[in-house]
């Protein structure tokens, strides 16, 4: 019972606290990646310390325990003891029935957000490919729009699509901007992370409302990385002149395009000298990233390891 209290009370105080730190914090403009993989891990931390809680209740049952005490060679009698829940069958089936909901809630979220990705751009890229010209700029679409506008469709049949508005627009420096940030994301594979997000945090929504306000984030996130990329190829001058003279207009379902996020905010980091993270405090998010998938599990596992290392029996 004391390791699914500690489980619930790391779930809740991660999916509260620690979503509202990583949303209050300063440091993902100057990491953008690791900012990604840090709401990417803590969604994930979330769900194992809620599964592992259930799991943990689970436990309660006799025949259970046995097998997994008899499974990694342990005492059955201390397995049963050090996971023993007040309740006994009751609290086990509501451990089972925390853990199916919550796998249910995953693999519908998953499969919804699968599912509808990949429905919207197999439907952009027909409809695209109809109207669109490839002949008039190598790696791109072109389609006919006033708008100076700029989109990819990530996935195996990705496309990058500009407007004519947008070659009328730019210059040759400012149009080789905008084509390499949008290969960045396809090159960093960012729909995939969008993708994964909805996912992770659709599931965890209805139990903690701070994921509801990651997904913007993690698209700003997207963009800062494909926007470094870009700066790294051409400069920071023709990119921050060519966001400067794009529509903002939204990003149509399943796309990402180089003006629909934050521009003035991204405009001000492009001005100056590009500010990077510290090497050592890089180091320490990525452990803190890596620590927060490891720490529920240690905290499932952490009699079971106690009592393989005292390799003694409970006396009654």
């Amino acid at each position: 019972m004391i390791s699914a209290l500690l489980l619930t009370t790391y779930a809740a105080v991660a999916g509260t606290l620690g979503a509202g730190w990583l949303r209050e914090a300063r440091w993902p403009g100057l990491a953008p990646r690791l900012a990604i993989a840090a709401w990417q891990s803590l969604a994930v931390s979330v769900l194992l310390a809620l599964a592992a809680a259930g799991l943990a209740l689970a436990i309660s049952f006799p025949h259970v325990n046995a097998d997994l005490a008899a499974l990694f060679n342990l005492c059955a009698e201390t397995f049963q003891h050090s996971y023993a829940s007040p309740g006994g069958a009751l609290t086990a089936l509501v451990g089972v029935a925390v853990t199916l909901v919550l796998a249910a809630r995953v693999l519908w979220c998953t499969t919804r957000a699968s599912i509808t990705d990949h429905r919207e751009r197999a439907t952009r890229v027909a409809a695209l490919d109809m109207v669109g010209r490839r002949n008039i700029v190598p790696g791109a679409l072109v389609v006919e729009h006033g708008a100076p506008y700029a989109f990819c469709i990530g996935g195996r049949h990705h496309r990058v699509v500009i407007t004519s508005g947008l070659l009328a627009t730019l210059g040759p420096a400012e149009l080789k901007a905008v084509l390499a940030h949008e290969h960045a994301h396809l090159r960093q594979r960012h729909h995939t992370a969008l993708v994964s997000c909805r996912a992770l945090f659709g599931t965890l929504a209805p139990l903690f409302p701070a994921f509801r306000a990651a997904m913007p984030l993690v698209r700003h996130y997207a963009e800062l990385c494909a926007d470094d990329s870009a700066r790294r190829r051409v400069g920071a001058g023709p990119l921050r002149d060519a966001l400067a003279r794009l529509a903002l207009l939204p990003a149509p379902n399943g796309t990402l395009a180089a003006s629909a996020q934050d521009v003035e905010q991204r405009l001000t980091r492009l001005t100056g000298r590009p500010r990077r993270m510290p090497l050592v405090a890089s180091a320490l998010t990525g452990t803190g990233i890596v620590a927060a998938v490891v720490v529920p599990l240690a905290l499932a596992a952490g009699p079971a390891l106690a009592i393989a290392w005292e390799g003694l029996c409970r006396v009654a």
